[in-house]
């Protein structure tokens, strides 16, 4: 019968410190035994023995005194053994102990992560003195990522969390709090993000990226090279469609739309997805183009007259020659001086003679590149071989065409990036540049499900991230000019993060180069996927590896996938374990068969055991331990930005979960997060 909890508190000390308790009252015993029975120097013998042997005299009464101690503690010693054995229960030593308080993110003077409470490091049971696991700052700009299978609790249980403890701290500080990105693929996350930010009074912060908004966002509205920007689109194209085995087509519209964007920047300065789709599905629209950018770096003069004038006289004006330019908002032909004076003689228009303002020679050289590829390039392919370089991009970005909510989104016309009222979307306006909402304490949300369109979800998530990795790049070169200043720490969350990544040895934006320098600008890096397996499976390059060794903090929840166990298993090492073996062997002589019994016998026999200790190496936590973990139960291989700390089982908390209540009193209570409202 178990006994209560409070004898087994009263129990637990007298078995804890039995050696000691067995020393301090044997010492007493000892004491009180040589006062009531002191030995008996008057007995004749033993004074016999004193003048004949008195070195044996000695002995014996030295032995009788060691006696009156040693005895009571045997008896001690037995007492508390029994105890141990019979009373004690070790049951006692699992319940788990109370969590130390946990500091309001919103108070919190220095920044970092709690990811959960630590109870026992190999075993899972609970401690009498638990902790709580804490990233330090330091630690955070490293990265973290999550492993883990459906409904094991990433979101719950990490991502959640961590937007609510990192977006909290020194959230009514303008200088000091977070900024950060937000992509998803389910379409809740970006409501809970704005409930947290409400939770800590940030909500006018938040920017969110919708089919349903007013924010619009162009990806290709920046400074980045045209062939970095052509080579992204080609990647993505890669990793949606698959990537063939002759190079010649990725590379063929790579440079297709790198020389399409240089065309547009070169005319307009101003360029989108629907913009390079119609350029490269109609036949003769890019050389049109090339005509068009190419009469602008002549130095030709023209004669230029306004609607109303050119109404009033469009009778003789019109055979001239006048063509109407929507960039200089005037009717135009190229001057000679006999036009001029017949517009003197015959009409009283007013006119203006000019020289069209002469590029610069960066524009020039660009426009030179472009001419020489179309003409010395592309003219020489056949029209099968162009049809087929065409529709391997047409393909991808006749996603921004067909969808009129996508077009107004993600495809807005240059007048709202130049502030000037367009008609066509009187309530757009567009998504600042990221350094300024980096530096500005921002934080952006793509809200857009990847059940809608995944092509499409995973193009503008891949885009934003791109655009985002960007500016927090270029952070770095200005931190180092400007050490004075302090610049916010910015977060990174993925969820899903399969969805979005992009590495590989050919690929110059790939994350691992990211991660690898997140830590100079200040970014912290967090992102969740389910297994290794479906980053593999996403990712056309061989580069899982040094992707995720980019990231130093690792999270790993239960997993199906054993690729993810046994990478989980090897990352947390080995460590010497002592193996025991016994062998048992009997051995008989003068061996006889027994006539009724059919047995051996013999007269004569032996049986010899054997016990052998033998070292060597085993996993920490073996592949079968990331199958048989429990939802928000973990194995944290953490780093704190100097360190390595020992990888051990650690118990993530929940959003839903009150911060005092520990992962084994949930289990208890049957905690359902189906049933808590988040």
């Amino acid at each position: 019968m178990r006994l209560s909890a409070t004898f087994q508190q009263i129990v637990r000390p007298l078995v804890e410190y039995r050696i000691l308790l067995s020393l301090g009252l044997s010492a007493a015993c000892g004491i009180v035994l040589n006062s009531l029975y002191p030995i008996n120097q008057v007995n004749p013998l033993l004074r016999l023995i004193s003048l004949e042997r008195s070195s044996i005299y000695l002995d014996l009464v030295w032995s009788y005194n060691l006696f009156l101690y040693s005895t009571p503690f045997l008896v001690f010693s037995m007492m508390f053994s029994l105890i141990y054995v019979h009373i004690y229960r070790k049951e006692l030593e699992h319940a788990a102990g109370s969590l130390p308080p946990f500091v309001d993110p919103r108070i919190r003077q220095e920044l970092s992560l709690v990811l959960g409470e630590v109870h026992r490091q190999l075993v899972p049971r609970p401690s009498p003195t638990p902790r709580w696991l804490s990233i330090p700052e330091r630690g955070l700009y490293t990265g973290i990522a999550s492993f883990g299978s459906i409904g094991s609790g990433k979101t719950l249980g990490l991502i959640l969390p961590a937007m609510r403890q990192l977006f909290a701290y020194r959230a009514d500080d303008p200088e000091r709090k977070l900024s950060g990105i937000v992509l998803e693929v389910k379409g809740d996350l970006c409501r809970q993000l704005q409930r947290i930010l409400m939770w800590c009074g940030r909500e006018t912060d938040y920017d969110e990226i919708s089919l349903d908004g007013d924010l619009r966002y162009n990806p290709l509205n920046n400074t980045l090279d045209a062939y970095a920007q052509a080579f992204n689109i080609a990647s993505i194209i890669t990793s949606i469609w698959g990537k063939g085995k002759e190079p010649f087509w990725q590379q063929s519209y790579t440079d297709l739309v790198r020389y399409v964007i240089l065309l547009h920047r070169i005319r307009d300065g101003y360029l989108t997805m629907v913009d390079i789709f119609r350029t490269v599905i109609s036949a003769g629209r890019l050389e049109e183009l090339m005509i068009e950018v190419g009469t602008r770096f002549s130095t030709t003069s023209y004669i230029g007259i306004d609607t109303e004038a050119y109404l009033e006289h469009e009778g003789l004006l019109s055979p001239v020659g006048f063509e109407w330019r929507e960039d200089e908002e005037l009717y135009l032909v190229a001057w000679t001086e006999a036009l001029e004076q017949l517009l003197i003689q015959h009409t009283s228009a007013e006119f203006a003679v000019y020289t069209r303002r002469p590029y610069q020679a960066e524009q020039r050289d660009h426009f030179e590149s472009v001419q020489y590829w179309y003409w010395e390039h592309w003219k020489f392919f056949r029209s099968e071989v162009k049809t087929s370089i065409v529709q391997g991009i047409v393909v991808f970005l006749s996603l921004f065409e067909t969808d009129a909510k996508v077009r107004r989104v993600f495809c807005p016309p240059k007048e709202l990036y130049e502030g000037k009222p367009c008609s066509s979307d009187l309530k757009g306006r567009v998504l600042p540049p990221f350094d300024e909402l980096i530096e500005s304490g921002r934080i952006v949300g793509l809200n857009f499900p990847v059940a809608l369109n995944p092509a499409l979800a995973k193009t503008i998530g891949t885009f934003m991230k791109i655009d985002y990795q960007r500016a927090v790049q270029l952070r770095i070169p200005i931190m180092d000019a400007h050490p004075e200043r302090h610049f916010r720490p910015t977060v990174f969350i993925c969820d899903e993060y399969q969805n979005f990544a992009t590495v590989g040895g050919d690929n110059p934006t790939g994350d691992e180069r990211f991660y690898s320098m997140s830590r100079q600008p200040k970014c912290i890096p967090i992102v969740a996927t389910q297994s290794v397996s479906s980053l593999k499976e996403a990712l056309p390059n061989e580069g899982v590896m040094t992707l995720l060794q980019a990231l130093r903090t690792k999270v790993f929840l239960t997993t199906t996938d054993p690729e993810t166990a046994r990478y989980a298993s090897e990352l947390c090492g080995k460590a010497d374990r002592t193996r025991i073996s016994y062998t048992v062997s009997e051995s008989n002589t003068n061996a006889n068969v027994g006539l009724l019994s059919g047995r051996t016998s013999s007269s004569k026999g032996s049986v010899s055991a054997s016990k052998q200790y033998q070292k060597h190496k085993e996993p920490l936590f073996e592949e079968k331990v990331f199958f048989d973990l429990k939802n928000a139960q973990s194995v944290v291989v953490a780093f704190d930005g100097i360190s390595p700390l020992p990888p051990t089982y650690c118990y993530l908390k929940p959003d839903f979960l009150p911060s005092n209540m520990s992962w084994f009193e949930q289990q208890q209570i049957g905690f359902d997060p189906d049933k808590i409202s988040t």
